[in-house]
């Protein structure tokens, strides 16, 4: 007998208190993994479907917690959707066909279709004064590490040019990134 029969017999307040408590493994993998078109609440959804999942599937006599299940459950169903959108994208790009291709095929009345867009000039000087707020913004640490990055210098390289350790330089350059995107979309 399945000690969780009452929630999954349709204790919502139960589900809802149990799931809230496995909340950061679904923020773990969000961070871990890149789901393309995915927000948080596409993962806080997927999480429940599969939290849900686990909780039929549990079974005391496997000796292992219903955390542990659940966050093995929803890694591999992370991975699974990576797989998917992976496999989605050969697909489009065993599909697609060259520019050379067309132009052999339809010859030069190809270009005629192209449309060419111009530049939003008024979202392009939007977006550079946006970021004339980015020095003043990050730390000299921060400033230092993101304009060798920029520059083509590894996280490790800039450790070892700023005598500092690689775990230092690497969150002073997601804070830099954090900063950017907030100026930027703000």
């Amino acid at each position: 007998m399945n000690k969780y029969n009452d929630i999954l017999k349709g204790d919502t307040a139960g589900f809802d208190r149990l799931y809230r408590k496995y909340h950061p493994v679904v923020y773990k993998f969000r961070k871990k993994y890149y789901l393309k078109d995915f927000d948080r609440e596409d993962w806080l959804q997927e999480g429940r479907i599969i939290f849900y999942r686990s909780l039929e599937k549990y079974e005391e006599a496997h000796n292992v917690s219903i955390g542990k299940f659940f966050k093995s459950n929803f890694e591999n169903h992370v991975r699974s959707l990576i797989r998917k959108q992976c496999a989605l994208k050969r697909t489009i790009d065993t599909q697609s066909v060259s520019l050379d291709q067309k132009i052999e095929h339809q010859g030069e009345s190809f270009f005629d279709y192209i449309e060419t867009e111009e530049p939003d000039v008024l979202e392009q000087m939007i977006i550079r004064e946006k970021l004339e707020q980015l020095p003043t913004a990050l730390s000299p640490f921060e400033r230092i590490t993101f304009e060798e990055y920029i520059n083509g210098k590894e996280l490790d390289e800039i450790a070892k040019d700023t005598d500092s350790r690689e775990v230092t330089v690497r969150s002073a350059y997601d804070r830099a990134k954090k900063k950017l995107k907030a100026i930027i979309y703000d």
